[in-house]
């Protein structure tokens, strides 16, 4: 069973078993992680913010500067949070063998377009600038060349994921909020292990559809997502380490 052969040839039967329930999942993950990574965007704006700050000696409201900084800061803000950090489109599948899902970055298809027009226009500026500059200027924009080049290519993409579930599965049910989290008691299990994101009206329907495929699956209500590592799933993980 944790033979990398006895894994690929459980996820083989789990892409090809019948569908037993389907839900979809609009967003980055719990209602908590929304608000984690607006922190991260904000902080990514207000360090550039910060940098003119420090840098600049007559940095004032009454100065352009001041705005220009202040646009830099609100368009790098929005870029983290929806190109680099954007919300996940997810697709799930119940099986018998566990769920499978797709995921895909919400990213609008103007924003792709957008990117790989800049990348075109910085590849024209790079070969520019080693026409007027000469072979010294291959140093920096010949770096910058190969990253445009990469980004030509920028669109969207769907990745396949799935997760294992078996009678040994625990589910840790986040109260509260749309995150279920599976683990089993075995060390390096990774395929069974993982986290499912759902609204919390369909909790029920899939908690319903869980148990009839699953009649021994244990199911466990939690308030924090970290309270799940004091079940003692996880100690009988670190003790059949240890042995």
């Amino acid at each position: 069973m944790n033979n990398d052969q006895s894994i690929e040839s459980l996820k083989e039967q789990l892409y090809n078993a019948e569908i037993a329930y389907s839900w979809e999942h609009k967003g980055y993950g719990g209602k908590y992680d929304r608000l984690g990574i607006w922190g991260m965007a904000i902080f990514v704006g207000c360090s550039i913010f910060g940098f003119f700050l420090f840098v600049l000696d007559d940095f004032t409201v009454d100065t352009p500067m001041f705005w220009v900084a202040f646009a830099l800061m609100t368009m790098m803000v929005l870029i983290t949070r929806y190109l680099y950090l954007p919300d996940k489109h997810r697709c799930y599948h119940l099986t018998v063998q566990g769920i499978r899902y797709t995921e895909q970055d919400m990213i609008p298809e103007m924003a792709y377009k957008i990117v790989r027009g800049f990348a075109w226009v910085g590849i024209v500026v790079c070969f520019i600038a080693v026409f007027l500059l000469g072979p010294l200027a291959l140093v920096g924009a010949g770096a910058f060349a190969l990253m445009s080049f990469g980004m030509t290519n920028f669109k969207p993409t769907v990745d396949k994921c799935c997760l294992l579930v078996d009678d040994r599965s625990v589910a840790f049910n986040l109260i509260n909020d749309g995150v279920m989290s599976f683990a089993v008691p075995e060390k390096g299990a990774h395929a069974f292990s993982g986290d499912i994101y759902i609204s919390p009206e369909q909790k029920e329907v899939l908690l319903s559809h869980l148990w009839s495929i699953f009649p021994n699956l244990e199911v466990v209500k939690i308030k924090r997502l970290n309270d799940q590592y004091k079940h003692p799933v996880y100690q009988q993980s670190e003790e059949t380490s240890t042995q």
